[in-house]
């Protein structure tokens, strides 16, 4: 595994508690040698695990639409950009260049990436492995959401292990490192 996509929030008006998993997360991900795939603004948690991936001696392939790289938000100091002509082409090279994705805390753009992946990998047309960062509990609501979808009968229990779900930095590289590709189940 050597290309890790981190989806997460552009905010800063948010808690240090989340922030300070983005810079571990950098920190693993730049230890270990490895290249932080991510959205390539200089905003957020984007900001921190990418800076935190660099000083640790790891690259960083920015990919960000030109829509935001004309707000002047693109993260300069990346090993690689890429300037893609919208977002639809941004999560599609993300997802191509990435041997597993990991969701910190974020909002719409972040919820919009990860269930895409894992929709794709419902559908069998990947099997890395996929992470959800529930720092503070951030994802709780959201995993309640996808309880009850699956007590509804919504979504299968065969998918149950399309993701894991860390409590923290140490979890979520656990599970990359243990993780063995599995077919998936076709929903069809």
């Amino acid at each position: 595994m050597d290309n890790i996509a981190v989806f997460c929030a552009s905010s800063g008006l948010i808690d240090e508690i989340y922030k300070q998993d983005a810079q571990k997360l950098g920190e693993v991900i730049g230890k270990r040698g490895w290249q932080l795939v991510f959205g390539g603004t200089n905003r957020g948690l984007m900001r921190i695990v990418g800076n935190a991936t660099m000083s640790a001696g790891g690259k960083t392939l920015g990919i960000i639409p030109a829509c935001l790289q004309e707000r002047g938000i693109a993260a300069q100091w990346v090993t690689t950009q890429i300037v893609t002509p919208d977002m639809k082409e941004r999560k599609a090279l993300m997802r191509s260049h990435a041997d597993a994705f990991v969701a910190l805390p974020g909002g719409w753009g972040t919820l919009e990436e990860i269930i895409e992946v894992i929709t794709l990998k419902q559908l069998g047309e990947h099997t890395k492995p996929i992470v959800f960062l529930n720092t503070n509990g951030f994802y709780e609501e959201f995993l309640f959401f996808i309880a009850q979808a699956r007590e509804k009968k919504f979504i299968s229990h065969a998918y149950d292990s399309l993701y894991y779900v860390a409590n923290n930095v140490e979890e979520a590289i656990a599970y990359l490192d243990a993780y063995v590709a599995k077919d998936v189940a076709s929903k069809y």
